[in-house]
């Protein structure tokens, strides 16, 4: 599983740990390898959430990955898995967005 928190627009380091953070969601493999186009595309974009790796997004960041799945949303026609997950990621994104934060994730 891969936890996903908010971090504040400042956040400049990985935190250790995510004891004073909120979550903001969490995503398993399967959903993750699902949207592995979408991910791929965010990365090339320069936003990078790998699923085995702790990593940290800004905000600006954020809005990329927000903007390129929603652009790309059509490559999972048909995919029921993968439309719920990128429903599941879209939301989170629009949540992080909408209070101009950042984004955390632990990987298990």
């Amino acid at each position: 599983m891969l936890d996903i928190y908010y971090a504040g627009p400042f956040t400049t380091l990985m935190p250790r740990n995510p004891g004073h953070l909120e979550l903001a969601g969490s995503i398993d493999l399967r959903a993750h390898r699902s949207l592995a186009t979408l991910f791929d595309k965010g990365r090339q974009a320069g936003a990078d959430l790998r699923y085995f790796e702790d990593s940290m997004l800004k905000p600006a960041q954020v809005t990329m990955l927000l903007e390129t799945f929603t652009a790309n949303v059509r490559e999972l026609q048909g995919d029921r898995q993968a439309l719920a997950a990128f429903d599941m990621m879209r939301g989170l994104f629009e949540g992080a967005v909408s209070r101009g934060m950042g984004l955390v994730a632990f990987a298990d």
